[in-house]
């Protein structure tokens, strides 16, 4: 009966399947890093500017003339969570922190203002230079039916000193 099973021809030795397993192993590696790459890209921490920009046009954000690239790509990175936090007070706050600035107060129905003014109150040496920033942030995810205005504040620091002061003063009339 074995004189009957046909006997299926051996074209590859030993040398010839592992020079295949080389190849084909080269060639998978070289598709794995092409996707690899490809997501990589998709964070913008590591994207090359053009995908970034892609990135940026995808989540609506706009480039501000002069950011810096890392501003941008944080900005890039934010914008779901942004977009989610907008229109709160909280969620201001939020939005401010996350592109780094420290102190920042929202404030709403401030006294001696109209109704519609919201108050946001930042440390005066986190604004300086990010002026733009500021504004695009208001613009982008502000509520629309709200007047913004910016309070700087200042931090100074005190040295407050104690001591005894004694006078004393006789009149001889």
């Amino acid at each position: 009966m074995s004189d009957l099973t046909p006997q299926l021809p051996i074209w590859l030795t030993e040398k010839n399947v592992t020079a295949l397993a080389k190849v084909a192993q080269s060639y998978w590696q070289e598709i794995e890093s092409y996707l690899f790459w490809w997501l990589e890209q998709q964070h913008s921490e590591n994207a090359q500017t053009a995908i970034l920009d892609l990135l940026a046009w995808e989540r609506g954000i706009n480039r501000l003339p002069d950011e810096a690239l890392a501003l941008y790509g944080l900005r890039v990175k934010h914008a779901f969570a942004n977009a989610t936090d907008a229109g709160s007070n909280l969620g201001m706050e939020q939005i401010f922190k996350r592109l780094g600035f420290g102190f920042i107060q929202v404030n709403e129905r401030v006294p001696g203002f109209d109704w519609d003014m919201v108050e946001i109150a930042m440390l005066e040496d986190e604004f300086s230079g990010k002026e733009q920033l500021v504004s695009e942030i208001i613009k982008q995810y502000g509520r629309t039916c709200r007047r913004y205005y910016l309070t700087a504040l200042t931090a100074v620091t005190t040295t407050n000193a104690s001591g005894l002061i004694e006078f004393d003063k006789e009149v001889i009339g």
